[in-house]
């Protein structure tokens, strides 16, 4: 009998599916997931200080920055999901299958780079569960996001099972998501705050910045994922929920940079040196392309405008909104973790080891961290547009 409801459910939706232009992103996230999963053998066998671009000096590279990237997103949906959810927000409410299925698919693909970010991922699970340190705060942010992996995948459950869709247990554990969610952000933020070593990611800004920018992460993905889903074409009954969504990344992105500007403005005179070194880096350094084109231009200034001056009703532009700001949010995460680490923690005299230019020590992604990127982007395309085919995420 649950055999054949799971059956006829599967038909039900592969033809609710089927207008969804879902096989091209498959099949380039089948691509990606191949160049990935190459990475991960010259990683397994060569190891990470022979093919990856960090160093001592510089430990956190691009697989750090594609984490916050992916994980703060999921972070974002998970809150809005909550919205809808828990709270009853019916413009949010509309979109509650996709936001799940799309938190979690983000979630996962982001525990695939901090997973081949670290050396012995096993071992350290393993040495987490035995003997956890507790006093410190990258294990918090560990535990918090895979408890709100943990809830996306039941609350997954809830909503797909076959039968009636408990609707009190889907608002409890999208409270639940909510809250952990912003909790791990918050978390993932005051792992940076803490570090009195790095003064760039000294403080509370960090946290604050990361919760708000993610927020607007989700809105910007979901309007984006609408616009491919219903091909440039969304229906009448979801417009009013993409002028929600557009509202709440218009807000979002001016909150950024009421807070970009007085984190450099705050950072350029100051004490120590190091932090003023850090925002000069962004602003005239060797990251100053990805600072002015990417992160003012593509994920601030651009998307503002195209959200300041979209004619009611006008979802493409609000889609190409969401785009632009998630193709700059990665410059911005980029440069987020970047930066921060580029001002040395010693001299590079003669014989110290330490190689700087113009007084910073130099990072470069190296190949291999790419293909461990494309393993992140390609597993999120590759499971997200098979839920797209094959299961109905219309609420």
């Amino acid at each position: 009998m649950f055999r054949e409801q799971l059956q006829s459910v599967y038909e039900v939706n592969r033809n609710q599916s089927r207008d969804v232009p879902s096989l091209p992103f498959i099949v380039l996230g089948g691509a990606f997931l191949i160049l990935g999963l190459t990475g991960v053998l010259l990683v397994l066998f060569k190891g990470h200080e022979a093919v990856y671009g960090v160093s001592r000096e510089v430990p956190w590279g691009l697989l750090i920055a594609t984490y916050a990237y992916l994980a703060i997103t999921s972070t974002g949906l998970a809150f809005i999901g909550g919205l809808g959810h828990a709270f009853g927000y019916e413009k949010f409410a509309k979109l509650n299958k996709r936001i799940v299925v799309l938190a979690f698919v983000t979630l996962l693909a982001a525990f695939t780079q901090i997973g081949m970010e670290l050396g012995h991922p096993f071992r350290l699970m393993y040495l987490f569960l035995l003997s956890p340190h507790f006093e410190a705060p990258i294990v918090w942010m560990g535990l918090f996001y895979s408890i709100e992996l943990v809830i996306l995948g039941a609350e997954l459950y809830f909503i797909f099972r076959p039968g009636t869709v408990s609707h009190r247990m889907t608002a409890l554990l999208g409270f639940m998501a909510l809250l952990v969610g912003v909790i791990a952000t918050g978390n993932l933020g005051f792992v940076f705050g803490s570090i009195t070593a790095r003064p760039f990611y000294h403080g509370i800004y960090f946290p604050v910045y990361l919760v708000i920018s993610g927020i607007a992460a989700g809105a910007a993905l979901l309007l984006v994922i609408n616009n491919i889903v219903y091909k440039i074409r969304i229906k009448e009954s979801l417009q009013d929920s993409m002028q929600a969504l557009g509202k709440l990344l218009g807000l979002g992105i001016g909150a950024m940079i009421f807070l970009t500007f007085w984190k450099l403005a705050s950072s350029l005179y100051s004490e120590p040196e190091e932090m003023s070194q850090a925002a000069l880096a962004l602003i005239s350094g060797p990251l100053a392309l990805h600072f002015w084109i990417g992160e003012v231009g593509l994920a601030l200034v651009l998307p503002l405008l195209l959200i300041v001056f979209c004619r009611a009703k006008n979802t493409r532009l609000l889609g190409l909104a969401g785009l632009t700001y998630m193709v700059g949010l990665f410059f911005t995460r980029y440069n987020f973790i970047v930066a921060g680490q580029l001002p040395p923690m010693r001299q590079g005299f003669e014989g110290s080891g330490v190689d700087t230019v113009n007084g910073l020590v130099q990072y470069a992604p190296s190949p291999v961290e790419w293909m461990i990127f494309a393993l992140g982007l390609g597993l999120f395309f590759f499971l997200y547009f098979l839920a797209e085919r094959y299961l109905d995420l219309e609420t």
